[in-house]
């Protein structure tokens, strides 16, 4: 996992996401925050390249102005007392934020996780995100999970790691069409792509999700890509890859529910 700048956080910070994970209960997904792409952008720090997609933010094209649109969010923020002003400039501006423990607590973890999981669903509706950062701390595992909407909402919520599963499951299939495993079928690079076209259970699928999965300190994505539909939930991975680390053959296989909960445990081993 790399950053293109280091964030440095201080011991308040520190304290902010340790409450924000302790709020996880057992069995339960709880609520955090609800932030726009402006929002998150301005309180993660301009001059940091974000992690996670923009969506609101990148319709607006590239000659929007972006510290516009940060210095816009941040008087909102303001105004909802979600965060306080700790220092002005000549004209008045705001030059410096204290943001609300609720607030940081997130923007930390999501850049301090031991493990980082990620799914792109493409459907009708266009292409919604969901991350997860894992934190292993204290002999516990928690989750935060960060979801993003094609309108450009990010929807901060913890829980236990062992509902990881459950959670990817139901947004990878969203219709509930997993039903069954079966043996994987191999193709190689060029025969996948010629039957892509040819195959129901992959040209009709209603959700299709490219998951990922990347350990701190590594270099190595490790990507699956999971059509749901009419015809059952189909995993396609890569099998072997050549020196460059590309995909020479891959597996088809249909999975059911179990197989679906498993994808985080296979992409990032504990």
């Amino acid at each position: 996992m790399s950053e293109n700048k280091a964030m440095e956080f201080g011991p308040d910070d520190v304290t902010a996401a340790r409450a924000t994970l302790a709020q996880a209960r057992d069995g339960e997904v709880v609520s955090v925050v609800l932030l726009t792409d402006e929002e998150v952008m301005i309180l993660d720090g301009l001059e940091h390249e974000q992690l996670v997609p923009t969506p609101w933010i990148d319709a607006q094209g590239t000659t929007a102005d972006r510290s516009l649109m940060g210095r816009v969010a941040l008087r909102s923020l303001v105004s909802r007392e979600m965060v306080l002003p700790a220092g002005t400039d000549a004209e008045g501006r705001v030059t410096a934020i204290k943001a609300h423990p609720g607030i940081t607590g997130p923007l930390v973890l999501r850049r301090s996780a031991q493990q980082i999981l990620s799914v792109e669903r493409t459907s009708s509706t266009g292409k919604d995100w969901l991350f997860a950062y894992v934190h292993h701390e204290d002999g516990r595992s928690t989750v935060l999970e960060e979801e993003i909407t094609g309108d450009g909402h990010h929807g901060f919520s913890v829980y236990p790691e062992a509902l990881l599963g459950e959670r990817f499951e139901k947004f990878i299939d969203p219709t509930g069409t997993a039903l069954l495993g079966t043996a994987p079928r191999t193709y190689s690079a060029a025969q996948l792509e010629a039957a892509v076209p040819t195959l129901p259970q992959l040209k009709e699928a209603v959700a299709v999700s490219i998951v990922s999965g990347v350990a701190r300190g590594s270099d190595k994505l490790v990507n699956a890509s999971v059509y749901a539909g009419p015809h059952g939930v189909h995993v396609v991975r890569g099998t072997e890859h050549d020196a460059q680390g590309a995909p020479v053959t891959y597996s088809l296989q249909e999975t059911g529910s179990r197989g679906l909960r498993a994808l985080p445990s296979e992409l990032v081993p504990a």
